[in-house]
């Protein structure tokens, strides 16, 4: 679930050089999954051309995998998520 782009999509003719994981342990699953839905209409709602990201929870972790083309991309697209996340944890603290 919370696929964004295809990112077991690579394709032949796409080069994908860079990629990763992030991984956002939180207390319990109850946070985390706030956190997830928080940010998952965004993550289902903005179009990516040069990253591909997997979004995803799995017990109390919210895990980001990515594949950009270059820095920029990469920069742009973890920020946009981070600070989404950041967002969602502010709000549970008010």
């Amino acid at each position: 679930m919370g696929l964004q782009g295809g990112l077991g999509d690579k394709g032949a003719e796409e080069t994908w050089p860079i990629e990763g994981v992030i991984e956002l342990s939180f207390p319990d699953e109850e946070t985390a999954r706030v956190v997830y839905e928080s940010v998952l209409y965004e993550h289902e709602s903005v179009p990516y051309r040069r990253s591909r990201i997997e979004f995803l929870r799995d017990g109390k972790k919210v895990v980001i995998r990515f594949l950009a083309k270059d820095n920029s991309a990469l920069r742009g697209t973890l920020n946009s998520y981070l600070r989404w996340i950041k967002v969602a944890i502010d709000s549970l603290e008010v």
